[in-house]
């Protein structure tokens, strides 16, 4: 013991104490490596799993979008398919089919489905250029004020509106708005607008077929027949002549046999 005593002087002390502090400084960098290559996993390992969260929010944000974009599709879908089997009303002012001269209003529903509590509006109030002016006025007819219980598919309501030429004369108005709503199996159908103007039909021959052609007609008809009259009876002495002229030669034969 007292040989390593007499052995350990100042400077195998210094060199001993150095040593042990160099150990000392490679163990602490040694120390600190290892931390810093922990370091750095833990944020390789913290950056993989903000990677895997973003790509998981990205794949849930694709499909919330797939799921929006199916649903859409579905909801259009379904609304097409109850549109195509919704009620669909037609409303306009055409010529009657018997008779070109008279304007009928025509209400037809061509869907393939019942329609219910069906309401017609127009506007301007229409008003009849023929007829009694003290009539009732179109706008006032029930099926403007009341509504329509039930119109199964093709059923087709027609109505007297006026008599074609008369609808041109001056001051007459000609253009009319009808607006349709109804209840069909899937709810309410959407408001049906129809624009309507006849002016289009002036210079067909409902617009033409004034009351003086009319009456030119008539006049020409009247014409014909005093003719023909007049030619029966010119005809009519000479006619009664040759019959007698015929009984007399008859009766001369008749006496020689």
């Amino acid at each position: 013991m007292r040989d390593l005593i007499d052995w350990i002087n100042v400077e195998r002390l210094s060199v001993l104490v150095a040593a042990l502090a160099l150990l000392g400084v490679l163990y602490s960098w040694r120390s600190a490596q290892a931390a810093k290559a922990s370091a750095d996993a833990a944020r390789s390992q913290a950056a993989s799993a903000r990677e895997q969260v973003d790509l998981g929010r990205q794949q849930i944000d694709l499909l919330l979008r797939q799921m929006e974009r199916t649903d859409k599709a579905q909801r259009a879908t379904r609304q097409a398919q109850e549109e195509s089997l919704q009620p669909t009303f037609v409303v306009d002012i055409a010529p009657a089919p018997n008779d070109r001269s008279v304007m009928m209003l025509v209400i037809e529903n061509i869907g393939p489905s019942i329609a219910r509590n069906v309401r017609i509006d127009v506007s301007p109030p229409p008003v009849r250029a023929a007829g009694n002016p003290n009539a009732k006025a179109i706008h006032e007819w029930p099926v403007f004020n009341r509504a329509i219980k039930t119109m199964p598919p093709r059923h087709r309501m027609e109505f007297f509106f006026d008599i074609g030429f008369q609808r041109f004369a001056n001051g007459v108005n000609n253009a009319f708005t009808f607006t349709v709503n109804a209840d069909g199996p899937f709810g309410p159908v959407p408001g049906l607008i129809y624009d309507v103007d006849l002016e289009v039909m002036r210079d067909t021959w409902v617009g033409q077929a004034t009351l003086g052609k009319v009456i030119q007609q008539m006049e020409k008809g009247n014409r014909a027949v005093d003719g023909l009259t007049a030619a029966v009876r010119h005809l009519d002495p000479e006619v009664r002549r040759s019959k007698r002229a015929a009984m007399e030669e008859a009766e001369k034969e008749f006496e020689l046999e």
